[in-house]
C-alpha cells in the first residue's frame, strides 16, 4: 500500500554544529504546511544531520476501534516504524487522530524506545486552542515523546517538558524546555543539543 502522497527532505545546514548521523523521518497525517513546519523546527533542536517529512494519505483501518471510535496509539506506533526508510533514523509520527493504549483513556502520544519510534496524536491538542497554543502544545508534546526515545523517564518538576500531562492543562502548564537534571541526561546522549531546551531557572 502506497501511504505517501508527498516527500520532502529537510537538509540542515552548519554540518559542524549538528550531531552526525542523527536523522529524523516524520511521517504527518492531517496537519496543515504550518503545523508541519513547527515539528520541523522543533526536531531541529536536536541538531540533526537530516530532516525527511513525509505526508500520509491514510492510516490503516484495523488499527481504528469502532467501540471507542479512537486509534490504537501502540498499533500506529509500530507501524509507522515500519514506514522508515533510512537505517537507524528515529521515526515521529505526527497524525491528526485521537488515540489511546489500554488502560488509559486516551493519550497525547507514545514512544517506543526500542524501536527508535515516537508517535504524537494532535486531535485532543486542539480542543480549545488558539494558533499559537496549538502550535506550542505539538512542540511541547514532540520533544516529550522524542525525549523518551532518547531514554529520558517522566519527570517531578511540572515545568520540565517531560512531566508526564493527563490533561490538557497539564500541556499548557509546562514549558517545552528541561530540567536540568533531563537536560544534562540528553546531552550525555546528544552532545550538540541545543541550549534551547534548558529550563534555566529548574532546580
Amino acid at each position: 500500500m502506497n501511504s505517501e502522497s508527498s516527500k520532502r527532505g529537510r537538509l540542515l545546514a552548519g554540518d559542524s554544529a549538528n550531531y552526525y548521523g542523527l536523522v529524523f523521518e516524520v511521517f504527518a497525517y492531517g496537519l496543515s504546511p504550518e503545523e508541519v513546519d513547527e515539528v520541523i523546527n522543533t526536531l531541529n533542536f536536536f541538531r540533526p544531520e537530516k530532516i525527511e517529512v513525509s505526508n500520509l494519505k491514510e492510516i490503516p483501518e484495523f488499527f481504528f476501534d469502532l467501540v471507542r471510535r479512537q486509534y490504537n496509539g501502540f498499533l500506529i506506533a509500530k507501524w509507522v516504524s515500519s514506514l522508515r526508510t533510512i537505517r537507524n533514523s528515529i521515526v515521529l509520527g505526527i497524525l491528526n487522530v485521537d488515540a489511546y493504549v489500554s488502560p488509559l483513556n486516551f493519550i497525547f502520544g507514545i514512544a517506543l524506545p526500542e524501536l527508535n519510534v515516537a508517535t504524537v496524536y494532535v486531535v485532543r491538542l486542539r480542543i480549545g486552542s488558539s494558533k499559537n497554543k496549538l502550535l506550542a502544545r505539538i512542540r511541547k508534546e514532540v520533544i516529550h515523546e522524542i525525549g523518551h526515545v532518547f531514554g529520558l523517564r517522566h519527570c517531578q518538576n511540572k515545568s520540565c517538558v517531560m512531566s508526564f500531562s493527563n490533561s490538557l492543562a497539564d500541556v499548557d502548564e509546562k514549558d517545552f524546555k528541561m530540567c536540568n537534571a533531563h537536560y544534562a541526561e540528553l546531552k550525555k546522549r546528544l552532545p550538540h543539543v541545543g541550549e534551547e531546551l534548558l529550563l534555566r531557572s529548574s532546580a
